[in-house]
Formats: C-alpha cells, structure tokens, sequence
C-alpha cells in the first residue's frame, strides 16, 4: 500500500497550485485537502486554527504516518496539524507567524475581512487593481487563477478564513519543518527559521516545480 500524501492549498486555492509537482509524486497515494465542507461546519467569526486542523484530521483520518504539503496558508494548516499529531511536513510560501502575512492594506488589515465577508474580494474591481500590480506574465496568470477560484468559496467560508489569519504565532517545540520560500515572495515574508531559497516569488511550485520537488528529495524518501 502506498503511503499517503495530502496537499494542503492556499487561501481561496484548490488543487491547481500542485498541478506541476503532483507528476513527481508518483509513489504516493495523493488525497486533496478541500476546505470548504469543513469550513461550512462553522460561523463566521467563531473559528481558530487549532479547531480547523482538528476537524481536518477528523474528515481526512490524517495521522503520523501521513505527510503533509502546504503551499501558504496551507502551510499553516499543517504546521498546526503537526503541533496536534506529530506528522511530517512540508511548508512552501507558507508561515506558522500570521505576523509574516503581507495584507494589501498593511495599515488596515483588517479590510482584507471586510472584503471578504461582503463579497467585495470576489469582484473584477480587486482581481483588476491587484493585477495591475504584477509585471511577470506567468505570475499574473496564476494570481489571476486564483482570484477567479475565490468565487467556488461562500464568503462565509472565506472569512472563516481571514478569521485565522489574526492568531497568534502557533507555538512549538518540535524541530524546525522543511521550509521552501523565496525571499522576494510579496504575499509571505520569509521565515525566521532556517529555510531553503527558491526563486519563483509566491508560485514557486508552479514556476519552478523541478527546483521544489529537489529541495523535497530527503521529506519524499
């Protein structure tokens, strides 16, 4: 039986975000994390990310023996997953410090909620401002995926999700996770603790899947 694999998204993501490194994944049964059935099991704001992991590991039987990839607030998920039940993992662009999160309107951080629980996140008028901020044509066609993606979320499941991103750091005293983030990400600053450079901003694993799946060698052992 192969062992399993479980690829935990961004915010507002799904499974697109892996599509380059899954090919290289070949001696693992890949399971998908969705969030949205297990968002819907609570209200908006009465969440915390310590009950979210707990209720993905319930839905998804994730255990010890599982590893875990976390691209960005994915990444997240699984560190505290790993606090809760020991599992190995893997975070990319990804952070356990909500402080690391890059909000649009740093001085008001909390209209990224707003924008969300009004459904304001969703419209052209953001998706074309946040745009026109990104030069690199690959960059923008993956950002711009991902915005389009938002609207398969209720609003109420994304700003269950924002909710989370105003936690404290989850502590640990367990030994540092592979970490794989590029210092010029825009979305994540890059983490305190040691970690491994990647080009390729926020979407590494989609711009540079080869480099990622390298730095992964040992975790996939």
């Amino acid at each position: 039986m192969k062992k399993r694999i479980l690829l935990l998204p961004g915010f507002g993501e799904d499974t697109f975000c892996f599509n380059e490194i899954i090919p290289f994944l070949k001696t693992y049964e890949i399971i998908h994390i969705d969030y949205r059935k297990t968002l819907n099991q609570f209200s908006f704001p009465f969440i915390t990310v310590k009950q979210f992991a707990n209720q993905l590991i319930r839905r998804y039987n994730i255990t010890a023996d599982d590893k875990l990839i976390g691209h960005s607030m994915g990444g997240y998920f699984a560190f505290q997953i790993r606090e809760m039940i020991g599992t190995e993992i893997c975070m990319v662009a990804a952070f356990h410090d909500t402080g690391k999160v890059k909000h649009t309107f740093p001085k008001f951080p909390r209209i990224t909620q707003l924008s969300a629980i009004t459904g304001l996140i969703k419209t052209d008028f953001i998706k074309t401002y946040l745009l026109k901020q990104i030069k690199d044509q690959d960059y923008k066609k993956i950002q711009a995926y991902i915005m389009n993606n938002f609207k398969s979320y209720s609003n109420n499941q994304l700003a269950l999700m924002t909710q989370m991103l105003y936690e404290k750091p989850i502590e640990s005293t367990l030994p540092n996770p592979l970490r794989i983030h590029d210092k010029a990400d825009k979305v994540i600053a890059p983490p305190n603790e040691p970690y491994h450079q990647i080009g390729g901003g926020h979407f590494c694993l989609n711009l540079y899947p080869k480099v990622t799946i390298e730095l992964m060698q040992d975790f996939l052992k």
